[in-house]
């Protein structure tokens, strides 16, 4: 069922916990009530500002962070076949806002607003530009 829901929501939701109460049954058709725990897949981010040559983004989400949800489970099939299982009707407590950004922390292009370094990055940017601006005072 964990895979099943992970599949559902492209990876980006992943299934904890969960509690389910059968609610109807016809021939292999069953539905139920569910709640539980879930959490993201990965720590998800907004960017914030667009410089030149980078993006600067605010962590929005943390992957480890549960949310409590409720939804409808359909499932179809059975134990010899093996079961198909649906979730729809999904309410969260909390909705993850953001997207994952692979290697954000190792890509030179993005600057992660009060990350590590955050403030040497913004100062060598600020270095490079002044500098740039200086060779070009003299060229004029």
């Amino acid at each position: 069922m964990k895979e099943q829901f992970s599949n559902q929501f492209h990876g980006r939701l992943i299934l904890d916990s969960i509690d389910i109460k059968e609610t109807s049954v016809d021939g292999n058709k069953r539905t139920y009530a569910a709640d539980g725990l879930l959490s993201t897949g990965y720590d998800l981010y907004t960017p914030v500002a667009s410089l030149t040559d980078y993006i600067v983004v605010q962590k929005s989400w943390d992957k480890g962070k549960d949310i409590k949800f409720s939804a409808t489970l359909n499932s179809l099939g059975n134990k010899d076949t093996g079961w198909k299982t649906i979730f729809s009707s999904l309410q969260m407590s909390e909705t993850p806002k953001g997207n994952p950004i692979p290697n954000v922390e190792t890509d030179g292009k993005y600057i992660i607003m009060d990350g590590a370094g955050f403030d040497d990055k913004i100062n060598a940017i600020k270095d490079e530009y002044a500098r740039k601006k200086s060779k070009l005072n003299e060229l004029n």
